[in-house]
């Protein structure tokens, strides 16, 4: 009886995710059909977050990529970083970016801290999930994502796209 109800829990089990699954997957097929390769721009308000140093510090980034496929880009991101004592930091990223849903995308690639007065060059790991709202031919949503470097750094916001 127990093997039953196990073998009964599986199949039921089994039968619903292969039921959201193709149903994800039929989503994503007809979201991905909408558009055709292009360009897109990105402006985000960041908030940045040091836990080694316990300080947060605004940021605007502008990311410009060119979709080559429906679900995948290619581009360069630009971050300036308003930092304590009235300091600016800058920071330019190369960007692999993949949309495997129409809501979400990730942008992941190298991240180099351009050298000032009180920074040397860094480069870092960078990482970003955007959360894509549709409005128009706009999308807006929130963005996290994470700096993994000499140091490690959060930050999160609202982005504001515009596909060409």
């Amino acid at each position: 009886m127990t093997k039953q109800i196990l073998l009964y829990i599986v199949c039921i089990v089994g039968g619903i995710n292969a039921l959201v699954a193709q149903e994800q997957q039929n989503h994503a097929l007809e979201s991905n059909a909408e558009k055709d390769p292009g360009l897109e721009l990105v402006v985000s308000g960041l908030l940045v977050y040091a836990p080694e140093h316990s300080n947060s510090d605004f940021a605007t980034e502008i990311h410009l990529t060119y979709w080559a496929t429906h679900t995948w880009a290619f581009g360069v991101g630009y971050t300036l970083l308003f930092e304590e004592d009235n300091r600016i930091g800058h920071e330019v990223a190369a960007l692999v970016s993949h949309k495997r849903w129409s809501f979400l995308t990730l942008n992941i690639g190298p991240s180099f801290s351009l050298p000032n007065a009180h920074r040397d060059t860094e480069i870092s790991a960078y990482l970003e999930s955007e959360f894509a709202f549709k409005i128009g031919n706009l999308h807006t949503g929130p963005t996290l994502g994470i700096l993994a470097g000499k140091e490690f750094r959060y930050f999160g916001g609202l982005h504001l796209s515009y596909e060409f």
